[in-house]
């Protein structure tokens, strides 16, 4: 019978390669014409102020560039953050733009509270970047917690939330998830976990005894590689991070681990779970 539903955020409930790169991009476009600065210059320091700050998405990383400081040494951040507003403004308006829920998960999160399923998120993602977007997209209301990463960035009290709850440790970490569903008061063995990742959520949902359902939705797979290519020249991974996915990936196939179940839309979920407890009724 399942009775918990703990999920990914990124790129499980919207694309968060797909609006994050083009807002990211945008951004960085005007912030070398205010600079004066090539971007491919831009682009290295953003690289190791991601890698020093742990996140592509610490909050501010602009104001920590070499070129920022050497171009505006003398003044306040306050007069900083005015001079670039229009740097920020174009990845806000980007990222208004193009972050949208996949089709169907607002209607499935509100018909599994409807049938008395717990939701709750789980994301390697921080409280003022995984929750806000939740927030952002008005489903936040839906989640009875989410557990999210801790950050170096000390949030102002309007980016927390009592549903946000803070985990030690990456993905995958089969023990948190126990821990997820211990607090949620639900056995593993009643829990379903939903993600994007075979290496990261996968692996752990299979480790920890919970069903697991892997997302793999269609998507212009071109343009998902130049995607990704354009966020590994910003990524905060470091050389131990990419040989740690590698570790992780030849276990995985060393060990066979496939999802319980795949879909390839949200609304499919519905089905799995009704299949399942139906099964467990009878």
């Amino acid at each position: 019978m399942i009775k918990l539903l703990v999920t990914d955020l990124d790129d499980t409930l919207y694309s968060w390669i797909g609006f994050f790169i083009p807002a990211f991009y945008e951004m960085l476009e005007e912030l070398s014409m205010i600079l004066n600065v090539p971007k491919d210059i831009l682009l290295h320091e953003y690289q190791r102020v991601h890698q020093e700050k742990g996140s592509v998405e610490y909050p501010f990383s602009t104001l920590f560039l070499p070129s920022v400081k050497a171009v505006y040494p003398t003044k306040t951040k306050e007069e900083i953050l005015s001079i670039l507003n229009p740097a920020f403004h174009k990845f806000n308006s980007v990222r208004k733009e193009k972050l949208q829920l996949y089709p169907g998960v607002r209607e499935v999160l509100k018909k599994l509270i409807e049938m008395q399923i717990i939701i709750v998120g789980y994301t390697d993602s921080a409280e003022e970047n995984g929750f806000y977007r939740l927030k952002k997209l008005n489903i936040d209301r839906y989640f009875k917690h989410v557990y999210v990463a801790d950050s170096q960035f000390k949030r102002p009290s309007n980016l927390s939330s009592e549903k946000t709850q803070i985990v030690s440790g990456k993905k995958p970490n089969p023990a948190i998830l126990q821990k997820i569903c211990k607090r949620e008061g639900i056995a593993i063995n009643e829990t379903l976990y939903l993600g994007d990742s075979l290496t990261k959520d996968i692996y752990m949902a299979k480790q920890a005894g919970a069903v697991s359902v892997l997302c793999k939705y269609s998507c212009d797979e071109k343009m998902q590689k130049e995607l990704y290519a354009k966020l590994v020249a910003i990524s905060h991974w470091k050389k131990s991070d990419f040989e740690r996915e590698q570790m992780l990936k030849k276990l995985c196939q060393a060990d066979g681990i496939q999802p319980d179940y795949t879909i390839q839309c949200f609304e499919e979920i519905l089905k799995i779970i009704q299949t399942l407890n139906s099964g467990a009724k009878s």
